[in-house]
């Protein structure tokens, strides 16, 4: 259609070109779900926009979509459309487009990567969509089919919350690189939040870690794991401790569980012993994988060693494919 466009990577929040004042651009924002909302450097991003006057926004939301044999079942929402919009509109901006898009699933620590078949076939039904969705807004149509799963996204809000508070730093905890980790370089180098480093010559995940999936993904190795078998450990621990935490304040304090001020004091104190404790745990067990025994033992109860367990890309194959050309 002859128009100018440029597309802004946000990795690291580095090299980001911001519109001019002077300058109405229609501008998109298209960014994946993470945990039922926008990740965080995706909101960091938004939040340090400068202040619309007036212009037009859209935002592209891809979820986890999934193929239950010939059926497409669609991901969920969350708030990964409405705080994008609402901190836009605070800015002065008017959205005039506001949808979702079921793309795979990429979270490998709960299942595996989806066969070439299935993403093949969610992607020919995508495409047309996103067209379609690109067509309206491009002809100053208004798309706000984001709306219809309005109600469903409000009531996932409370997990949604929950998530971003704690939940995204538990998961920061569960990744782990074994016994096949030659120390190349590429997850730290890849990693577009910067929260991988090496830590007695094996990666490190940090809590700035947003589970984008991209360093498991990507190592040519197969080197990068979720390590279940430790999760699950951490869970137990962690419930233990909270329970015990949780007792011990409230009988020295004298005061009923069922107060509402009490509920969401020991909520929130649960969430941070969780952050700390799982902090902890994590940098016992980096320590004590160079113990090959615990090694052996935290791969075998990782289902991702599993060998059907799919990824989505090896730069392996990329580098021989460039290769070849």
């Amino acid at each position: 259609m002859g128009l100018k466009t440029v597309v802004q990577q946000i990795d690291r929040l580095e090299n980001i070109k911001m519109p001019l004042p002077d300058e109405k651009p229609l501008i998109g924002f298209a960014f994946p779900t993470h945990g039922f909302n926008a990740a965080p450097i995706m909101l960091r991003f938004i939040a340090g926009f400068p202040s619309g006057l007036g212009r037009e926004i859209f935002l592209l939301n891809t979820r986890a979509g999934m193929k239950l044999y010939k059926r497409f079942m669609p991901g969920l929402t969350g708030l990964a459309l409405v705080v994008p919009a609402f901190i836009m509109w605070l800015k002065g901006y008017r959205c005039i487009g506001f949808r979702p898009v079921d793309l795979p699933s990429n979270w490998i620590p709960l299942h595996p990567g989806l066969r070439k078949k299935v993403i093949d076939s969610i992607f020919a039904r995508c495409e047309p969509i996103v067209r379609n969705f690109a067509n309206k807004i491009l002809s100053a149509k208004k798309v706000y089919r984001g709306l219809l799963s309005l109600p469903v996204d409000l009531l996932l809000s409370p997990i949604a919350l929950a998530y971003y508070v704690g939940g995204r730093f538990f998961l920061s905890k569960t990744f782990i690189a074994n016994n096949k980790c030659n120390n190349c370089g590429i997850c730290i180098k890849e990693c577009p939040t910067s929260s991988i480093r090496l830590v007695m010559d094996r990666p490190y995940w940090k809590l700035t870690c947003e589970s984008c999936m991209r360093c498991l993904n990507n190592c040519p190795q197969r080197a990068i794991e979720a390590a279940h078998g430790m999760a699950t450990l951490f869970i137990i621990l962690i419930t233990a401790v909270n329970t015990k935490l949780i007792m011990i304040m409230m009988n020295a304090i004298g005061i009923q569980p069922y107060v509402w001020w009490w509920k969401i004091t020991s909520q929130l104190v649960g969430i941070a012993v969780m952050v700390l404790m799982a902090t902890l745990m994590y940098i016992i067990m980096h320590t004590a994988m160079a113990i090959k025994p615990v090694n052996s033992l935290v791969r075998f109860t990782s289902l991702t060693t599993l060998p059907f367990w799919r990824r989505y890309k090896y730069l392996k194959e990329k580098k021989n494919n460039s290769k070849t050309k």
